[in-house]
């Protein structure tokens, strides 16, 4: 097995892979490729128009400078009298093609070739000199005419460097955003209140921590298959972005209207046409989350389970600013990036978590001051929330245009 290496343990190394989302090829590909984190996968599927374009001018640039996509012996004519037109010939004989690029220099072509020993060798021969490796298994150098024509297709698509640290106020300004979860804060109040009274004080730290544990892996492993699906559909960051100016608008009009003693939410609205009150949480939520938190075991493990269903249960409760931060995330330069931003960004949200189960540990701070204090400050907290969730909606509506 070959060792890939590459030049500069900072270098930037993005690997563009064409092909259909159904076809095996892909899934080989990714399955193989994954076990690199220094690389970032970009994933083209054929069945969306705007990445077929692309395909069709990658093709028609190599094509031009002499490029032999198709297999050795190929009748073109044959195929034509078919009924196949050239794009379609190119489609059929000329995927998965896989471009890498090296700190936004083209590097390496590979057409309809994807094993393991190919990618190996492919990945671990960066030069100064772009090689294609053609389906008939021959290799051949790129000409520079070609080498530039891509370079400016692919310049505005490919990250710079800098984008980790760019997005790193960012990502922290969400995570903090989302860490002000009054929903859980209350359930981890209530909880805690429980456990002193049953077990005494000298408990609460192991089961507040074995609660904060269970938020930050329920949310990672959330997050993580969110972040993933969102890098594979990139439209998806425009839609993410709308709902956090919604959400966003709801809280800084819902502090306004306060007020004035009034509420636009949409609980409040569809109450007082039925006229009825609904709760935050839905009442079969609560009485699901009730009932655990009464029969919670003597064992730290039970608060971890009743951690993991509350998070579970109660994620749309911020998930905005979650949202909007994955959408970033996607965009990182390789996956161990993307992971160690996972990491931080949990860390926070766990953090007042902590901070309310050292309180009630080593300060003695009983929970009704705990709830007076969040019932108080709460219409100020969604007002920060809403202000801080509509700057990073509109930050992410300009990035995914291109403009950032």
């Amino acid at each position: 097995m070959l060792q890939i290496t590459f030049a500069n343990i900072d270098d930037y190394v993005e690997v563009y892979i064409y092909d259909f989302p159904e076809f095996k090829s892909l899934r080989e590909i990714e399955n193989h490729l994954s076990k690199y984190p220094k690389l970032k996968l970009t994933f083209r599927y054929l069945n969306e128009s705007n990445n077929l374009e692309e395909f069709l001018k990658v093709v028609n640039i190599l094509v031009t400078h002499g490029v032999s996509l198709l297999p050795p012996n190929f009748c073109t004519p044959c195929e034509m009298a078919r009924g196949l037109n050239w794009q379609e010939i190119y489609i059929r004989y000329s995927i998965p093609l896989i471009l890498v690029f090296q700190n936004g220099k083209i590097m390496v072509i590979m057409i309809s070739r994807y094993d393991k020993n190919t990618l190996e060798q492919a990945l671990a021969s960066f030069d100064n000199v772009t090689k294609i490796f053609l389906s008939n298994g021959s290799i051949e150098p790129l000409k520079e005419e070609a080498k530039a024509r891509l370079e400016g297709l692919f310049e505005n698509k490919i990250k710079s460097q800098t984008s980790s640290s760019h997005f790193l106020p960012i990502i922290i300004m969400a995570a903090l955003v989302d860490a002000i979860n009054p929903c859980e804060f209350f359930i981890l109040i209530v909880f805690l209140s429980l456990v002193a009274m049953r077990l005494g004080r000298e408990a609460v730290l192991k089961f507040g921590i074995a609660f904060s544990i269970a938020i930050f892996t329920a949310y990672f492993m959330m997050g993580l298959g969110v972040w993933r699906l969102i890098g594979y559909v990139r439209e998806a960051r425009l839609f993410v972005a709308i709902l956090g100016l919604s959400l966003g608008l709801r809280s800084i009009l819902n502090f306004i209207f306060g007020l004035f003693g009034l509420s636009i939410g949409f609980r409040e609205t569809i109450g007082s046409i039925l006229n009825r009150k609904f709760k935050r949480v839905p009442k079969f939520l609560s009485e699901k989350v009730t009932t655990l938190l009464r029969n919670f075991s003597n064992k730290p493990l039970s608060a971890f389970f009743i951690g993991t269903i509350t998070s579970i249960f109660l994620l749309p409760c911020t998930s905005g600013p979650y949202l909007v931060a994955l959408s970033l995330m996607a965009n990182l330069e390789t996956q161990i990036q993307g992971l160690l931003f996972l990491t931080l960004y949990n860390s926070i949200i766990i953090t007042p978590f902590l901070i309310i189960t050292v309180g009630i540990y080593l300060l003695k701070i009983k929970s009704g001051q705990l709830k007076r204090w969040f019932s108080k400050g709460q219409k100020w907290l969604n007002l920060i929330s809403g202000l801080l969730i509509l700057t990073l909606s509109v930050y992410l509506i300009f990035y995914a245009l291109g403009e950032i």
